[in-house]
């Protein structure tokens, strides 16, 4: 009777065991994916700026010259 009563223990803990790591597997899967939805709508506004700044700065004037004279323009009379 004791072997059978030692193999019945042995078997709930490691079912036990088992049940415990898909527990916390489970428990920090739904951590994780709260984390993730709360950080997502505050990753939006910076993505949407940074997307509008490069597209100004892509379509920028390559060749634009900017006169340093201080001279008038004499069709400016």
């Amino acid at each position: 009777m004791d072997g059978v009563l030692s193999d019945t223990k042995r078997m709930f803990s490691i079912t036990s065991l088992f049940g415990y790591v898909l527990g916390l597997l489970g428990v920090s899967i739904i951590a994780v994916s709260q984390i993730v939805t709360a950080l997502i709508p505050l990753l939006f506004a910076p993505l949407v700026c940074i997307t509008l700044g490069l597209l100004l700065y892509k379509y920028q004037p390559v060749n634009q010259t900017i006169n340093l004279n201080s001279e008038p323009n004499p069709t400016q009379r």
